[in-house]
This record gives C-alpha cells, structure tokens and sequence, in this order.
C-alpha cells in the first residue's frame, strides 16, 4: 500500500514539475490574446467599428499565430492556455458577426 502511494506521490510531483516556464508562458499568451479580443469586441459592438478596420481586430491574426507557435491549439498544449484561447476565438468570432450582420445585440445562446 505504501508503495502505490509513494508511486502515486512521484507521479503528483513530477507532472507538477512538469508544468514548466513554457507552460506559464503559453498561458501569459492565452491571456494577452484574451485581453486583445476583448478590446477588439468593445470597438465592433461598442464603438460600432468594422472588424476590419479596428486596429485591436486587426492585431488578432499576428497574436494567435504566436501563440500557435510556441505551441498553442496543439495536442500538447496545456489545458487551461488552450481554454483561455479556445475563448479568445469564439469571442473574436463573435465580433466579426456583430460587424457583418450590424445587429450588436446578436447572441448565439
């Protein structure tokens, strides 16, 4: 019994040791991506700008791709980094249709 603790221990600690500096970086790029769509949604729905001619929408492309980059939306990447940016997209998506339809009250729930 002392054994499969130990083991279950070991196995606790090296999956904490295993949340590495590129983990917590990936989820500081989640985060920014995060912060970047909100303002992005707050110039189309707020500010009744065109997705395509707000800046902060326009930032998006190059920020999600170095997020991909350093290993984002991949298998391999952490779980709450991908939720963060999982989050992000919808969001962003959400703004590109309140730009196309003009409807700023347009929800999907």
């Amino acid at each position: 019994m002392q054994y499969v603790q130990g083991f279950i221990l070991v196995l606790l600690l090296f999956t904490l040791a295993s949340c590495s500096s590129s983990d917590a970086q990936l989820e500081k790029m989640a985060s920014q991506l995060n912060e970047a769509v909100n303002r992005c949604v707050i110039d189309v729905r707020d500010k009744t700008s065109k997705y395509e001619t707000s800046e902060n929408c326009r930032s998006l492309g190059r920020i999600a791709r170095q997020y991909i980059e350093a290993g984002g939306l991949k298998q391999s990447a952490p779980c709450r980094a991908d939720r963060i940016a999982e989050g992000a997209r919808a969001r962003a998506w959400m703004a590109l249709a309140v730009s196309k339809s003009g409807d700023r009250q347009i929800n999907i729930w």
